[in-house]
């Protein structure tokens, strides 16, 4: 173990990483955990990538519920374009906000896949007379709202898309506890996972494993919702996850993520010096 890893392994671990050194040092003491690094850790690692300033597309981000913020927009756009994934996939279209992302922001040749369950609106119509203050404490409640807020407007941000960016967009409208992946050709063939669809334990724990066979051994998985005030099943499972491997976390944001084999690798070298 180098020095400045011994010294951090006594430090706070709640304290954020500030550097792709130090993050590099942290994995290389093979101990699992939640490691929190600054958004600037991303960013430097774009910097050392893109020699000229990487730009970020992108609507503004929806003021409603259930939508991911600018701040998390911009850093998942820099996991992408660290790993120039060649297929995304995504749990969870809901309005299209983060799908749209994803398209705006990867290689013009990446294809990206994403799922969702659909026109759902005859078994929730009651979800539309919530209160406020239940959908920001009541877990269940707000998966409801969301639902039916997806089968009312359906992927909004995805209706202006042009020729090509529709040409490398495929939509799935099924349960992701039902959907089978090897019939589909994705196990294997899938470098980023973006886990944000049902917030209950069964389905992220399903879609996480799905998400693993997709992988193949090396990718990323970003998880939205951790330490989120209301889904709290999404906190708890992932500090299940935690406890075998490194989960990455950014303050200010409800993301979380994984990392594994060759993605894993190139993402740790980059910005770090050669040799």
């Amino acid at each position: 173990m180098k020095a400045g890893a011994q010294d951090r392994a006594g430090a706070d671990p709640s304290r954020p990483i500030e550097t792709p050194e130090a993050l590099a040092d942290r994995f290389s003491d093979g101990r699992p955990g939640v490691v929190y690094i600054k958004p600037r850790v991303l960013f430097l690692k774009t910097e050392a990538l893109y020699p000229a300033p990487v730009p970020l597309n992108l609507h503004l981000p929806p003021t409603a519920i259930g939508s991911i913020s600018l701040l998390e927009a911009a850093c998942m756009t820099a996991v992408a374009r660290i790993l120039r994934p060649r297929r995304i996939f995504e749990f969870g279209t809901f309005l299209g906000y983060s799908t749209s992302l994803f398209l705006a922001n990867s290689e013009a040749s990446c294809q990206v896949v994403s799922v969702d369950l659909g026109d759902v609106s005859a078994d929730l119509a009651g979800a539309g007379d919530y209160s406020d203050a239940e959908l920001r404490s009541d877990d269940r409640k707000n998966d409801d709202h969301l639902r039916l807020t997806q089968a009312r407007l359906g992927p909004l941000y995805l209706r202006e898309l042009g020729d090509h960016d529709r040409g490398r967009l495929t939509l799935l409208h099924q349960d992701s506890r039902t959907l089978d992946t090897g019939a589909l050709g994705l196990d294997g063939a899938v470098d980023l996972v973006f886990v944000d669809g049902g917030h209950d334990l069964e389905t992220i724990a399903s879609d996480t494993r799905k998400a693993r066979r997709m992988l193949g051994g090396s990718g990323a998985i970003l998880w939205h919702d951790f330490n989120s005030g209301i889904h709290g099943e999404v906190t708890r499972y992932m500090a299940s996850e935690a406890t075998q491997d490194i989960v990455l976390s950014i303050p200010g944001t409800l993301l979380a993520i994984g990392l594994t084999g060759d993605a894993r690798r190139d993402f740790l070298a980059a910005a770090l010096p050669p040799g």
